[in-house]
């Protein structure tokens, strides 16, 4: 377990190129990597291997990885980056150029969400081009295998990508924004892309709740560790997030070798009460990082220069103080549900296609806006996190009021 971790923060006003590569390269001096690669002398930061000790993948304990190091941005649908739903292109190219300084072999992947294929979705997104210049190849998300773990609380196995159990190690790129079930998402949540494809599906389906979402997390995060985070703040994204906010100029790189640490200053800078995210307090229970602040000591620039807007949240999830029988029983009243906007409907069916139930808690008409039939609905969010023209949004739960004064 850490006794204390360290995170740095580094004032980007925009995506200048230069600036953004002044940024990376100054954070990780302050975490203390020398130019091969390796941690010097009292650092902090050394590239773990990707799995824990104790996983085994096919029955045999799980080798540690020889491949390259794996980049692994958010690329959560086929956007451009002028959106602020995925990593910058900069960002992503500018950790790219400071790892390979320091001697790294870089490879680059992500499970896009909800249909999306990797290629097309890193082509949209900008990360394609700057990984060809660069010469970073683009790893296999489609083939998984099954890893165990037994450490796992509420999740033992674990189907997870092969070419990053292949990986030396993992270099997580996330973009800090709202979301819709976990309040926010950031490096733990994207850890959640190492699942390939609809696969991801299957967890939302067994863990409904946001606890036990939550502590699902934790688990694969206790399992695949984060060597190094540089989470993308520069534009940030509030409100009806993951997809379909409203963007936040927050001039901001979050670095750390420490995913946890890194979210936990994420949601003090965005005002949120580290209650609302359950998973940072498991995950720091579970001794895969530190999220209370006297744990976390804080290098760069000063953390008051960002803190103190409070970002605008999905309505509030009273599911998270509810265990999994009385989140069924009671989810029609007491958890926020998702509404189509009509106005905004294009009629192209991508919340129905991802939604993850059987049946599906949606149905569409040729041409027509698509219904809910919320008996089936689980709450997962997935048809808003999906909607490419924000048009679902979350509607606050009728007695939400009455549980939760937070």
């Amino acid at each position: 377990m850490r006794s204390s971790s360290v995170v740095v923060l580094a004032r980007v006003p925009s995506y200048d190129r230069q600036a953004v590569g002044r940024a990376v390269r100054r954070s990780l001096e302050l975490l203390g990597v020398d130019g091969r690669g390796r941690s010097s002398a009292g650092a902090s930061l050394a590239l773990r291997p990707l799995l824990a000790p104790g996983a085994s993948a096919n029955g045999a304990p799980a080798a540690p990885g020889t491949g390259p190091v794996l980049l692994k941005p958010n690329l959560l649908a086929a956007v451009p980056p002028e959106e602020g739903v995925t990593t910058h292109p900069v960002v992503f190219a500018e950790t790219a150029r400071a790892l390979r300084e320091r001697g790294y072999d870089l490879a680059y992947g992500d499970s896009p969400g909800f249909g999306h294929r990797l290629g097309p979705a890193a082509r949209r997104c900008g990360l394609a081009a700057e990984a060809d210049r660069l010469g970073i190849p683009l790893a296999d998300f489609e083939q998984g295998a099954d890893v165990h773990w037994p450490k796992g609380v509420v999740h033992r196995q674990f189907h997870v990508a092969r070419s990053v159990l292949g990986a030396r190690a993992l270099v997580n790129l996330p973009k800090l924004k709202t979301h819709g079930l976990t309040t926010v998402t950031g490096a733990l949540k994207n850890t959640f892309g190492v699942i390939p494809g609809f696969r991801k599906a299957e967890y939302h389906v067994t863990h409904p709740d946001l606890e036990g979402f939550s502590r699902m997390l934790a688990d694969l995060n206790g399992l695949v560790r984060s060597g190094l985070v540089v989470m993308d703040a520069i534009c940030a994204m509030e409100g009806n997030g993951p997809r379909g906010g409203t963007l936040v100029p927050l001039g901001l790189l979050i670095v750390s070798d420490d995913a946890v640490a890194v979210d936990a200053v994420a949601c003090r800078i965005m005002g949120i009460d580290a209650d609302r995210v359950p998973v940072l307090r498991m995950a720091e229970e579970a001794g895969i990082g530190c999220a209370s602040g006297g744990r976390i000591e804080i290098r760069g620039d000063p953390i008051e220069g960002f803190a103190g807007r409070r970002f605008a949240l999905p309505p509030v999830h009273i599911a998270r103080k509810m265990p999994g029988f009385l989140f069924r029983a009671a989810k029609g009243l007491m958890v926020p549900k998702p509404s189509i906007v009509v106005s905004r409907c294009r009629r192209c069916g991508e919340c129905v296609k991802a939604c993850p139930v059987r049946p599906k808690a949606l149905s569409q008409e040729p041409g027509a806006v698509p219904r809910y039939e919320f008996g089936r609905c689980i709450r997962c969010f997935c048809c808003q996190e999906s909607c490419p023209h924000g048009a679902v949004e979350i509607l606050p739960a009728p007695l939400a009021g009455l549980f939760d004064r937070g």
